[in-house]
């Protein structure tokens, strides 16, 4: 009877973790889904303009805007270090995702002047 309570225990423990876990991995991506509605916004800003920058001076800008939200939106990741890392390799993959098309479209912007 007490090693099915032990077990019993020791089950209820290990799905409370899980559920701590799964907890900080929402908070997690609701940082993210945060990050990537402000980058978006910031993309979406963007007014092409003579004299245009070259195609590597944007891809520069670009790479310095994702270390920045990087830098800044890593202070509100929750968890452990792993979860935080994981959660920081996610948000660059969709930052660099989401900055993709940009550059599409400022490389045809380049290709009409």
């Amino acid at each position: 009877m007490s090693s099915l309570l032990f077990l019993l225990s020791d089950a209820q423990t290990k799905l409370e973790k899980e559920s701590r876990e799964m907890a900080l991995l929402q908070s997690n991506q609701d940082v993210i889904s945060s990050a990537m509605h402000e980058f978006s916004k910031l993309l979406d800003q963007q007014e092409f303009t003579k004299p245009a920058f070259s195609e590597t001076d944007m891809a520069t800008i670009v790479d310095d805007w994702i270390k920045f939200y990087l830098s800044y939106y890593s202070k509100k990741m929750t968890g452990n270090e792993q979860e935080q890392e994981r959660a920081m390799q996610k948000l660059q993959e969709e930052l660099r995702t989401s900055a993709s098309p940009f550059l599409d479209k400022y490389r045809a912007f380049l290709k009409t002047l």
